[in-house]
């Protein structure tokens, strides 16, 4: 298979900013379609989801692949409400390149700053996509300004967009528009690069910027580094600037060549499909992977058979049979591999930041009884195309559990279940997630020896740690008391032995000791010690008691002056912490932080406020200490360690093996 240059590009952007359509006019000035989907008629490709046409927003990443200029470039179109940001979390592990979609008219919003932090984090190339010049109140100068400030960058514009005209807007290449080099937008790109650049600065101090080519050719190596952002003006609805920005990236933008023969790829997405049944999306880095070929699976920590290979052509799933080095294609396989994993030796980055994080909970229940068994068999599918919903079905009490990002979010599990599996559920009302800490210092003991053979008796220190620290382990029991293997079951055990406290909740923000315990010689396993561990710790929590903490949203509001008053009444009223406001012309800067609980609901009362015109941005900023009441309190799901006898019976396999905890 001859070798190709290969090219990943995703398009990013906040709602509404207009990326499904650039999807759409990529591919079909590129002729890879006859005629441009629409997100307004139904007919985007890459909204192959009923939901999503109904909608009209992407909910899920898809992709498509087309050749510019004997470049061949993957699409990777994600969604833009930050409901499913977890999406995008995923897809931006497999780009070469970035095109951040902006809108003309709304700027920089709320989601534009998420995703910059993320794209900026992962260090990736990324070009700027002013998009809907040729809507009413688009004012391109302005968000050409607010960007830069926003966003502490320089940007350098590629080609020049005139909305002078409101009926008929225009775009000029960057070779060509001397014309208007007078203009704010082309005047600051070339400061931009003067600043980065002695040779030109000295030209552009005696004005020598006639040659724009040449002046283009300097630019280069500053926006390959990324020290300038290149910016592109256009509209995705009339196909302006498309060309331009397709030419660019094919320019600016050369893969890696690669060199590795040994088949390695990373799995971005997963999917269930009722007739092909677990499809595994994949980025091939090296080598060349066929059907029934074995790869090892680094989650799964084993080799995993792949049975067929798909790839995606204009939204429908094709078999190819094989994949070379750089493609993206989709494995049948009966294994359980997830999002995330990576298949061959390969390492890549980790420990980056998610987009956003699930700080509220939901039930679900079945309208008709009858469909309890399947609900729930069907939450387990969405839970592996989505791990972040982290869904538990707690069987003893007849419910299913689940972590979302936002009221979307439900509204389309909703439509899922429906659409997909012919199931009417309701989710009940959103609760914010608490955790636990420790209120003082206890200790846990345990002995746990009857009924014979078991052996395992310990004492754990508990000890509260400052916020945000999360959890420490540590051992003071000498191994000629208790062996370094029971030990390390110990350590294993102390996780799971905190997804529950003593009020319901994860515990945190804990330090835990082992400091006394012992063994018996014949009777001792290393199970014992797996079982005995979560009722120390537990019973360690019982007498320290619990204080909760609730999760804060750093805030970040910009508006019209004439509408501080009012915000920041609004502010005071969800018991935020308010720095002093900043002042940008007619608009203020206000920042803080506010209790998730308070703040959940407020995006639609602020879009009401500033007539859809103001920015909030609400970034999770760790956890604080607050009341405990009645309501705040959940019951332990399942069996309690501190329910002495029922939990060692739990454990010694008196129940059913799916309905234990490990």
């Amino acid at each position: 298979m001859p070798d190709k240059k290969i090219l990943t590009i995703g398009i990013l952007a906040h709602v509404d900013a207009g990326k499904t359509s650039l999807t759409e006019c990529l591919l079909y000035t590129a002729g890879a379609t006859k005629d441009r989907g629409s997100v307004d008629k139904g007919s985007a490709i890459t909204d192959g989801l009923a939901m999503e046409k109904d909608r009209g927003i992407s909910i899920k990443t898809a992709t498509v692949d087309f050749v510019w200029q004997d470049m061949h470039i993957n699409i990777v179109d994600t969604p833009g409400h930050i409901d499913f940001s977890a999406e995008v979390d995923r897809a931006l592990s497999v780009l070469d390149v970035v095109v951040l979609v902006v809108s003309a008219v709304e700027g920089v919003q709320a989601h534009t700053l998420n995703l910059w932090e993320s794209i900026r984090e992962r260090q990736l190339p990324m070009l700027v996509f002013m998009n809907k010049i040729d809507r009413s109140g688009a004012d391109l100068e302005q968000v050409f300004i607010d960007f830069e400030k926003d966003l502490g960058v320089r940007l350098f514009a590629l080609n020049y967009g005139d909305n002078s005209q409101p009926d008929d807007p225009s775009v000029v290449d960057f070779m060509d528009a001397q014309p208007y080099l007078t203009k704010p937008v082309l005047e600051k790109s070339l400061e931009n690069l003067a600043e980065l650049d002695d040779w030109f600065l000295e030209d552009y101090l005696e004005g020598n910027t006639n040659d724009l080519a040449a002046v283009f050719e300097k630019a280069k190596p500053q926006l390959k580094t990324q020290k300038l952002i290149g910016i592109l003006f256009g509209s995705a609805k009339m196909d302006l600037g498309i060309d331009a920005l397709l030419d660019t990236m094919t320019t600016l933008f050369v893969p890696e060549k690669i060199t590795e023969d040994v088949p390695s790829a990373k799995v971005f997405k997963v999917e269930y499909d009722a007739k092909l049944g677990r499809l595994a999306h994949v980025r091939l880095y090296g080598g060349h992977l066929q059907s029934k070929d074995v790869i090892w699976s680094q989650h799964l920590e084993k080799d995993l058979k792949i049975n067929q290979i798909y790839q995606q052509k204009l939204g429908k799933l094709e078999q190819v049979g094989a994949l070379a080095a750089g493609e993206i294609g989709v494995m049948t396989t009966s294994e359980m591999v997830l999002a995330g994993d990576v298949l061959g030796q390969p390492t890549f980055a980790e420990g980056f930041n998610t987009i956003s994080q699930a700080v509220l909970s939901v039930q679900a229940v079945a309208e008709e009884e009858k469909d309890y068994q399947k609900l729930g068999e069907a939450l387990e599918i969405l839970n592996m195309e989505d791990p972040q919903l982290d869904f538990q079905w707690f069987k003893e009490e007849r419910e299913f559990q689940l972590k979302i990002l936002g009221p979307i979010q439900t509204e389309v599990l909703k439509d899922s279940l429906a659409k997909r599996f012919g199931i009417a559920a309701e989710f009940l009302p959103p609760k914010v997630i608490y955790k636990e800490t420790p209120k003082q210092s206890a200790e846990g003991y345990v002995r746990y020896w009857m009924p014979k053979p078991c052996w395992a008796i310990m004492t754990f220190l508990i000890e509260p740690a400052p916020l945000g620290s999360g959890v420490t382990f540590t051992s003071k029991v000498r191994t000629s008391d208790i062996s370094t293997k029971y030990q390390n079951e110990v350590k294993r055990a102390v996780p799971w032995s905190l997804i529950q406290g003593i009020k319901g909740w994860e515990v945190t923000d804990i330090n835990i000791t082992l400091i006394e315990g012992s063994e018996h010689t014949m009777h001792s396993n290393p199970g014992d010690f797996l079982l005995a561990t979560p009722m120390g710790i537990l019973r360690g929590l019982e007498q320290a008691d619990t204080d909760l903490l609730e999760p804060m949203y750093a805030f970040q509001i910009k508006a019209h002056q004439e509408l501080l008053g009012a915000i920041a009444s609004d502010m005071n009223q969800m018991s935020a912490q308010i720095n002093s406001p900043t002042f940008e012309g007619d608009f203020f800067v206000l920042t803080g932080r506010v209790p998730v609980e308070q703040a959940m609901d407020y995006g639609i009362k602020f879009s009401a406020t500033t007539s859809g015109k103001g920015r909030l941005k609400l970034t999770l900023d760790g956890y604080q200490k607050t009341t405990t009441s009645e309501e705040k309190i959940r019951a332990y799901k399942g069996v309690s360690p501190l329910d002495e006898a029922q939990w060692i019976l739990h454990n010694r396999g008196a129940f059913k093996a799916e309905d234990r905890r490990r």
